[in-house]
């Protein structure tokens, strides 16, 4: 019996390898922020970090000052920057951990000059450039007044500029060509002051392996980097870095037209054997994957019957004779010739395959081991 409820194995190989691909598409001297907000896509943040901040990353872009501190509790000296809105209770902390801060407005710049009374370090400020996401970010033509006030303090640095596509599709598009423009005629009017940053970026993972027009020094990837290519194409050289695992814990034999779980959804049409799997939606098991989703035992795909508990749930085993207690079973990932991918299950919940590896829990403890495209025998990490 293995020791785990439920776990999910993270394949370092796989993550360099898909570094690898994603420095080749942004080019030549273009760095990148490895973002690791939501707890690296489901990944574990600060394994993930450390492991590829030696392997390329030059900075972490995080969601929010709990993430960002959280990475600097774990002895993590890299730049960090919040992607996201800083709240006034979180200014100070944020301070004292030296992370970059984005900013969205003159206000914002005010009240940072106001706490950075006297001396001391500096802080990072990444302006952000609202071009036609219309969510978080100034206008356009605020930007080089913003840019003057971070200038005039001795305590605030200018560090970036970023603006964020709302539709990176392959080749561009009109919209994206258009949040492009207005960003470069950003970049002229700064350039123009003597005031353009050091770090621009533009492109997340979808922008990145869209092939789009770059000509800004950093980009910002994510999902692309865990292995899953952000347009869903199958073709994809990328490797998915996660496999979600559990474990057979009880097995029962029922007659035909016996029914299984809350709500009695499923009957038997035959003799049946059921497995029990200690795994539920307080698992990140989706509720609606009851009564619709497959998962893999001995390489062979095995459909959930009866509806997703918060602990539970149960697969038919009934054409896998062999299937014993402590089996390990595949919710996510592939076994033998078998796969079950996040965008399968994304579409069975008709959601994106973010929120599938964004909503495994906690509870589900992570290995770290190595297999990636070379044949490295597996180890723990």
């Amino acid at each position: 019996m293995l020791h785990e409820r439920t776990w999910a194995e993270i394949d370092l190989g796989a993550l360099e390898h898909n570094m690898e691909l994603v420095r080749a598409e942004a080019g030549e001297d273009v760095e990148i922020m490895l973002v690791v907000k939501a707890d690296g896509y489901g990944h574990g943040a600060i394994p993930v970090s450390w492991h590829l901040l030696e392997h390329g990353a030059a900075a972490l872009g995080v969601g929010d000052s709990t993430e960002a501190l959280e990475l600097r509790d774990a002895g993590i000296t890299a730049p960090i920057v919040i992607l996201g809105a800083v709240v006034t209770g979180e200014m100070e902390d944020v301070v004292r951990g030296g992370i970059d801060v984005t900013v969205h407005s003159g206000d914002r710049v005010r009240q940072l000059r106001r706490l950075l009374k006297g001396s001391g370090p500096k802080v990072g400020v990444h302006i952000k450039v609202d071009t036609g996401m219309g969510r978080l970010g100034c206008h356009p033509e605020r930007v080089p007044g913003i840019a003057r006030e971070v200038r005039r303090s001795r305590r605030l640095a200018l560090k970036g500029i970023s603006t964020h596509l709302a539709a990176a599709e392959p080749g561009g598009g009109k919209l994206a060509d258009l949040q492009l423009r207005r960003f470069r005629k950003v970049l002229r009017a700064l350039d123009e002051e003597d005031l353009l940053p050091p770090w621009r970026h533009v492109h997340a993972s979808s922008g990145v392996m869209s092939k789009l027009p770059a000509a800004f020094n950093m980009v910002r990837p994510g999902l692309a980097v865990y292995g899953l290519d952000p347009h869903g194409r199958k073709a994809s050289d990328l490797l998915p870095a996660l496999r979600w695992r559990t474990q057979i814990v009880f097995l029962k034999d029922h007659r035909r037209g016996t029914r299984i779980g809350y709500g009695a959804t499923w009957r038997a049409s035959r003799k049946s054997r059921v497995a029990t799997l200690p795994v539920g939606y307080n698992d990140g098991y989706r509720y609606a994957w009851s009564n619709r989703a497959d998962v893999l035992v001995r390489g062979k795909r095995c459909p959930v019957i009866g509806r997703v508990s918060m602990d539970y749930i149960t697969i038919d085993v009934t054409d896998i004779p062999d299937a014993s207690v402590g089996d390990p079973v595949t919710l996510l990932g592939t076994d033998g010739d078998a796969t079950i991918s996040a965008e399968e299950l994304a579409g069975l919940a008709e959601t994106i395959p973010y929120e599938i590896l964004c909503g495994i829990g906690r509870r589900v403890k992570r290995r770290y081991v190595r297999r990636g495209p070379s044949p490295a025998r597996a180890e723990e990490s």
